[in-house]
């Protein structure tokens, strides 16, 4: 029974051109994954967490931008989150039919905060790297090794016990020499520690809520220390990120992994 549903998953992949999947052991991103933000906090029963990734078209990023944003960018990623979560609802339905609850985890929003800066209700790039989809690179992108860095994510957990399958070793995305990203960040947002996230945020977010720089510094800090601070940005969060434009993704484009700069 255990093939016969892997298989079906996979077809239905195919079918909704998803071609890398994943699985870890929820075990391991509770071991690994911050309070709050665990397999175990949102479903204890979870045995493994399925990841899946789909690249967006290569010509999305290579459009010159329309005023500030990235038009047609913006609308596609927009449009695999959505196709990220019917498909993974969809596959839970078809574990749940097989005799395993299974959770979708969103693809995106809705989103909480820890420490004063946003992340998913289960991290989907971690994941990924844990389940050897890829490797996280210099400018925190999930660098898969055929796909490069334009995937989108999606995932569930699940009570179904994954069958075993070996991960080969990938080798390290960026060289120790490499700064390419770093020195593409108009704001500095990057640095050899890692990413400052509202910085690059308040520069390439476009959405009314977003608020000016040194507005959001002072945010960061007060919700990093407030839990009345931490509910209020959850709650603006889930509008603000449900539909917002992007001006800025140069750290994307400049890395080596970026397959437009393979041609």
């Amino acid at each position: 029974m255990t093939t016969k549903t892997v298989q079906h998953l996979r077809q239905i992949l195919d079918q909704r051109h998803i071609p890398a999947m994943g699985a870890v052991r929820a075990e391991t991103l509770n071991q690994k994954a911050p309070a709050g933000f665990r397999p175990m906090d949102h479903f204890p029963e979870s045995q493994t967490v399925l990841i899946f990734a789909k690249p967006l078209p290569l010509s999305v990023f290579l459009s010159p931008p329309q005023t500030k944003m990235h038009s047609f960018y913006t609308a596609s990623f927009h449009s695999e989150y959505q196709t990220m979560n019917e498909t993974v609802n969809g596959l839970c339905m078809i574990l749940q039919e097989a005799g395993h609850l299974s959770l979708p985890i969103p693809s995106y929003s809705p989103i909480r905060f820890h420490k004063g800066e946003p992340h998913g209700l289960v991290s989907l790039k971690h994941a990924a790297v844990e389940a050897g989809l890829g490797k996280m690179g210099k400018n925190t992108l999930l660098i898969h090794p055929t796909l490069g860095n334009i995937t989108r994510l999606g995932g569930l957990m699940t009570t179904m016990p994954w069958p075993e399958d070996p991960l080969g070793k990938l080798p390290k995305p960026c060289p120790e020499s490499c700064t390419k990203c770093m020195d593409a960040c108009p704001v500095g947002a990057l640095s050899p520690a890692g990413i400052d996230k509202t910085r690059c945020m308040v520069n390439c977010v476009e959405h009314i809520l977003m608020p000016p720089r040194i507005m959001a510094r002072l945010l960061k800090w007060t919700t990093a220390h407030s839990r009345f601070m931490t509910w209020i940005m959850d709650l603006l969060t889930i509008s603000l990120f449900n539909s917002y434009g992007i001006s800025c993704f140069r750290c994307l484009t400049a890395c080596p992994h970026f397959p437009g700069n393979r041609i």
